[in-house]
């Protein structure tokens, strides 16, 4: 039986009209937390850290609901 493959990366894209934002959830190296990166269309780019999943899914949600709140559309989900 095949394990499971780990990801350690992740995307989700949010359009509104022909903008998009680009959202990635990122496990840092050496295994020691994770990075959510926003990168927005007028190029602003903003990272932060996270030491465990569920802070990282907390803020992860705030953002979902604040771009949905903004009429972005989304999420779309692609890995690499």
């Amino acid at each position: 039986m095949r394990g499971a493959e780990k990801i350690d990366w992740m995307f989700y894209f949010f359009r509104r009209g022909a903008a998009s934002i680009r959202c990635e959830v990122r496990a840092r190296s050496g295994g020691d937390g994770y990075d959510l990166i926003v990168d927005r269309p007028d190029a602003m780019v903003s990272v932060e850290s996270f030491g465990a999943p569920p802070e990282l899914n907390r803020r992860w949600r705030e953002i979902e609901r604040t771009l949905i709140r903004e009429g972005w559309h989304g999420p779309r989900m692609r890995n690499p």
